[in-house]
């Protein structure tokens, strides 16, 4: 396989550079929608688990924490389409990014309302993406 065609065991040479910067934005982006899967899942159990502590409001938790997984769901499928490289995505694309990403979060915020508090669970887990993220960029030498 020719360097052009991507192979892993390019040589360093021409446009070697350009394809580090590719893995680089590549694993950044997938750590990006990853962290918003994350919140999604967390806020989604929250509901589950939550309808069982609180029976009488049951129907509304669960309504709220299928409106999490919708909106954030949305959001991290938008965010995949987007172009690695956040310097070359457009205007218009962050705009739209920023406004699902206000609709999940004020999702979220319901959710949280219903249940009586907030959770630091989806905190602590994207920040473990975080790390695995610069863990690989650093061992790879990306």
């Amino acid at each position: 396989m020719s360097e052009q065609e991507g192979s892993v065991l390019q040589s360093e040479g021409r446009g070697r550079e350009n394809q580090r910067k590719n893995a680089r934005d590549n694993l950044t982006h997938a750590g990006e929608f990853t962290k918003i899967e994350n919140t999604a899942i967390v806020y989604v159990l929250r509901g589950w688990f939550g309808a069982l502590i609180r029976p009488e409001n049951a129907t509304e938790i669960v309504q709220a924490s299928d409106d999490v997984w919708a909106n954030q769901t949305l959001f991290e499928h938008f965010d995949s389409e987007l172009n690695s490289d956040p310097n070359t995505r457009t205007r218009e694309s962050r705009a739209v990014l920023a406004e699902l990403k206000a609709r999940a979060e004020a999702a979220q915020e319901h959710l949280n309302q219903l249940l009586g508090g907030d959770t630091e669970e989806d905190e602590r887990i994207n920040q473990l993406t975080d790390k695995e993220v610069e863990e690989v960029l650093k061992k790879l030498g990306l």
